[in-house]
């Protein structure tokens, strides 16, 4: 767009906000890099926004608009215009508040951790009554996944000051608050849980809503017979709620005959009908695996097809062609089912009737096109221990994305070595080692194609050269995301009862890691771990912990102890705390802003958390670079001692 064009769509958008002010003259709010053009949006309301782009990419925007204890994404479409981004959004008329994303790559504009984060209003410019509190179960309940992080006491206060200025909405959030509470404070929190306990079983009648209040306070409470037992009898009073959906799913999941699932089911469906459910294609596919056992294809077919959301039908069709491609048996059945997954993703391309409400449209489809791509992975594996080559490698190259991990890259490059392209296998594994998207069998790969190719260099300094680009973009990209935010401080107990604190580490980089015994992931990763405990054994600056958390279990810390001790690993563990004794929810692990495993945290010698990361690629040399870069940048920005 050139500069006039710009200058014009600006006086446009200009001319647009000028035209729906109010009478008095709205001038709007900012927030960090966001205008609104209204101070105080209404449901129902048109809503201008701007925002200044601090990327060189215009970032992925939506707008999370709250209702209650639910957020329903919306995509924002932004134009560029005066080194601004434009959008418009019309509210709709049952949201109590909303909140902006605005997201670069792997990473959200957090406004410095506080988010964008806005309560609505009514005509007489009041906020609505239960948008504080939803605001609230918001920070509680989702903002994690979006970098913002509010202090618990904060969180306790809002929700708090929400219910005694409207004692009405307290059946609504009283659960949340409670949470809150226990957080802050585990004896106040205990009180309000009975409180409330006390409260709703002196009630006459109950509605839906009330037993699963209930059914929620009996689990903070650590009290699983009471819980049970509520969920129970409302499931039999609400035969169509989720309560009793989800006890169903798991009978049918538990079951162990194939015979006591389908009695389960047929008397489900008998009395709720066949109305789309996520829990319903659970029990769908437990079913349908049972005859997969029994390689009954017949009635495999009868129950897949009755699945609702196509990536649940895809994942299903997948699981059991890529374990017959692994192990190249039965490719022909294989074949049929990989394409039956591919097929339902591609059919359900702009169809979001199966959309699941915590995506946007654009959102949906980006979760399309990675199965896709993932399945076509396995599709393309099928076709190799097929032997057909070329074919292999034209489904390989439609696989791969820029966000195709090292499984996937070195898989292509090994068909086009099986397939003797060795020049292309050479330009492409370069590439791939070179950009961080290689595993060790990449290097093996390279070299075999290297050593069939006209090359006059020798193979060690060439592949240096590789690896020394590899290093210094993963080191830029580092730099890049590396944070500034203060940690918050711990005491925990390790395996040999000392009690270790995290501010007594202070001058030296601490490496969390995040784990649990029946998190496969984590104990994946274990063994590069304990390569990177061992290379800097000797190093006084850097030290390792190894946080277990959402582990419970009286014989908890023997579990844990066993499998250290069992697989000899050289770990300092120490044992995260839950909130009450039995509750899925652990204090440093949420101080921390964790919502899955394996999570690891680096803390810089200044006691701030400098990384963050999620997840274990699967690749242990990849994670032994990363973390020694990590370590290097956070002593490189130690700040000296006086």
């Amino acid at each position: 767009m050139n500069y006039l064009s710009k200058f014009m769509a600006l006086a446009v958008l200009v001319s647009v906000i000028a035209c729906d002010e109010k009478k008095e003259t709205d001038e709007g709010m900012e927030m960090g890099n966001l205008y609104l053009s209204k101070s105080k949006p209404q449901p129902g309301q048109d809503l201008l926004i701007k925002y200044n782009n601090q990327g060189e990419e215009a970032p992925e925007a939506t707008v999370n608009y709250l209702v209650g204890k639910k957020y329903y994404p919306a995509d924002i479409d932004l134009k560029d215009s005066a080194n601004a981004l434009y959008g418009k959004i019309s509210i709709p008329d049952t949201v109590h508040a909303m909140a902006f994303n605005f997201k670069s790559g792997d990473k959200y504009d957090s406004n410095d951790t506080k988010g964008y984060v806005f309560s609505l209003y009514d005509e007489e410019g009041k906020e609505l009554k239960k948008s504080k509190a939803t605001k609230g179960v918001y920070f509680t309940r989702a903002a994690n996944s979006f970098d913002v992080k509010l202090e618990n006491d904060s969180i306790a206060a809002i929700l708090e000051n929400a219910i005694k200025e409207d004692p009405e909405i307290e059946e609504s959030f009283d659960v949340d608050y409670s949470n809150a509470l226990l957080a802050v404070d585990k004896e106040k929190g205990n009180k309000y849980i009975q409180k409330r306990i006390d409260y709703y079983s002196s009630k006459d009648s109950l509605k839906y809503e009330n037993y699963e209040a209930l059914s929620e306070l009996y689990s903070l409470k650590n009290d699983d017979t009471k819980n049970d037992s509520i969920t129970s009898i409302a499931a039999k009073k609400f035969p169509k709620s989720d309560l009793a959906r989800t006890e169903t799913m798991y009978l049918i999941v538990e079951a162990k005959s194939l015979d006591e699932k389908l009695e389960l089911y047929n008397e489900y469906i008998d009395l709720v009908g066949k109305k789309p459910r996520y829990q319903n294609d659970i029990m769908l596919r437990f079913i349908a695996n049972e005859y997969v056992k029994n390689n009954d294809w017949d009635q495999v077919e009868k129950y897949a097809s009755q699945i609702n959301d196509p990536r649940e039908l895809a994942r299903f069709y997948n699981s059991i062609a890529w374990e017959k491609a692994k192990k190249g048996e039965d490719l022909e059945t294989a074949v049929r089912l990989s394409k039956n997954s591919i097929d339902a993703l591609n059919n359900a391309k702009g169809d979001y009737s199966a959309k699941p409400e915590f995506y946007s449209k654009s959102q949906y489809d980006s979760a399309l096109e990675w199965g896709i791509s993932n399945y076509s992975d396995t599709y393309a594996l099928i076709q190799f221990q097929q032997g057909n080559l070329d074919a292999a490698i034209k489904t390989q190259e439609k696989a791969l994305t820029d966000k195709s991990g090292a499984d996937m890259t070195t898989r292509y490059v090994q068909y086009l070595i099986e397939a003797e392209k060795y020049k292309k296998a050479q330009e492409k594994a370069a590439d791939f080692i070179a950009n961080n998207r290689a595993n060790a069998e990449m290097t093996d790969y390279l070299k075999t194609a290297y050593a069939e190719n006209d090359n006059s260099e020798k193979f060690e300094n060439y592949l240096s050269k590789l690896e020394a680009k590899a290093t210094n973009k993963a080191r830029e990209d580092l730099r890049k995301n590396m944070q500034s935010e203060k940690a918050k401080d711990f005491e925990l107990t390790d395996l040999e009862g000392n009690m270790v604190k995290l501010s007594d580490l202070r001058g030296k980089t601490v490496i969390l890691d995040f784990w649990a015994t029946w998190c496969r992931p984590c104990k994946q990763s274990f063994p590069g771990m304990q390569r990177a405990v061992e290379e800097y054994a000797d190093n006084d600056n850097v030290e390792f912990l190894f946080v277990n958390t959402w582990e419970n279990g009286d014989d908890r810390e023997k579990m844990v102890s066993d499998y250290i001790k069992g697989e000899n690993y050289d770990f300092h563990v120490i044992m995260d705390q839950p909130v009450l004794e039995g509750s899925r929810e652990f204090i440093t692990t949420s101080n921390f802003g964790i919502n899955g495993i394996p999570t690891k945290i680096i803390v810089g010698p200044d006691g701030n958390v400098n990384f963050k990361t999620v997840g274990y690629s699967g690749n242990n040399e990849k994670m032994l670079k990363e973390i020694g870069l990590m370590i290097e940048l956070t002593q490189d920005n130690k700040t000296p001692e006086a």
